[in-house]
């Protein structure tokens, strides 16, 4: 038997390979199979799994719903490789977190949070092309927010829109002052250290404290940023 920090880590790049290889999760028939588990020890893994943010479970049950960048239900945010293997992605800034992890190209299909209009983008070599030209991410709820309510947050809170332009309407309309935006470059960057090596067996999360010092890198400071 492995020792539980192996046996965590093994099912967890497991949940990963079996999202690149099949776009949906292993279901925890297939765990207990592969790792020779009881219902119980499959169950405590997912939930050490989760505790550590790697994936999120439907709430009462063994089922993955987002292991990130992936998600386990459809999404406005499709993700399509060069081998032709799509995913669903959990948010905008997901999305573009593909191309840190997989670090090879990829084409994102979306759609506008205004309009609902397509957003194309291909990502290869850390360069965007964009139709429209100039899209952007925009993140409403602050750092602090983000794992309150993860599925909410990646719902609802961090969405693509065509342009500057289309999300300062939408701003308008719904009378929101804050948030941060961020060109799809700027999403990319913030990515890497959160999922460049996130299918590896030995990934670890960063810490609050390098993630902090990735956001202040980036220019990214201020209470907003604020973990």
């Amino acid at each position: 038997m492995l020792r539980s920090h192996d046996l965590v880590q093994d099912v967890r790049k497991y949940v990963f390979d079996h999202f690149l290889e099949y776009s949906v999760p292993p279901v925890a028939e297939q765990i207990m199979k592969r790792f020779h588990l009881g219902r119980p020890q499959a169950l405590e893994v997912l939930q050490a799994l989760e505790t550590g943010r790697h994936v999120r479970l439907v709430p009462g049950t063994q089922r993955i719903l987002m292991a990130w960048p992936f998600s386990a239900v459809a999404t406005p945010f499709l993700v399509t490789r060069r081998n032709r293997r799509w995913y669903f992605a959990n948010c905008a800034w997901d999305a573009v977190a593909f191309h840190a992890m997989l670090n090879e190209e990829i084409r994102i299909t979306s759609q506008c949070h205004d309009c609902a209009e397509t957003i194309a983008l291909t990502l290869s070599n850390g360069r965007t092309i964009a139709t429209p030209r100039e899209p952007v991410v925009y993140l409403s709820l602050p750092a602090s927010r983000w794992w309150e309510d993860i599925v909410n947050t990646c719902s609802n809170h961090m969405v693509f829109f065509r342009s500057r332009s289309h999300l300062d309407d939408w701003k308008r309309e719904n009378s929101i002052d804050d948030g941060a935006t961020l060109t799809i470059d700027q999403t990319h960057a913030l990515s890497v250290p959160l999922y460049r090596d996130r299918t590896k067996l030995d990934y670890v999360r960063p810490s609050k404290e390098e993630l902090t010092a990735h956001f202040q890198a980036l220019g990214l400071t201020g209470p907003f940023w604020e973990l």
